[in-house]
């Protein structure tokens, strides 16, 4: 009687192991996307507060209480920490004194998303191939 394992229960094995190893990778790399997106998302209402505070302090979204013009935004990437690597810019792409929109644009691939911004109305968008509510509610 000869004990071990066949040629072809092999290849089965490493077959399953194979096709179980590619749907983790997938799954751990749109939990990442999906985690960093949630940081830059986080920066941006952090952002958004500013302003507000700055606004009811001012009268101004465009000025500080020094009265100096605000051109950047407190909070310039994602996440915050400058010791880790950047994944969103944080920028205005529009600030006036009555409105302002800031928005967190991707250094790499964001999925389908893009760059997200949001407004002094709290209007919330993206830029990508998907959706307003996949990107700013997931």
């Amino acid at each position: 009687m000869n004990k071990g394992f066949t040629l072809i229960e092999l290849v089965v094995a490493i077959l399953i192991v194979g096709i179980l190893a590619a749907v983790a990778v997938s799954s751990y790399q749109d939990y990442i996307l999906r985690a960093q997106r949630a940081d830059a998302k986080s920066v941006l209402l952090e952002v958004a507060g500013w302003m507000e505070r700055n606004y009811t302090a001012t009268g101004s979204y465009n000025v500080n209480p020094q009265g100096t013009a605000i051109a950047t935004p407190p909070i310039t990437q994602s996440p915050r920490d400058a010791s880790s690597t950047k994944r969103y810019d944080i920028s205005f792409s529009a600030i006036g004194a009555q409105a302002y929109t800031v928005q967190a644009v991707p250094v790499a691939s964001d999925g389908d998303c893009g760059t997200l911004t949001l407004n002094s109305q709290g209007t919330q968008t993206e830029s990508g191939s998907g959706t307003v509510a996949d990107c700013w509610q997931r």
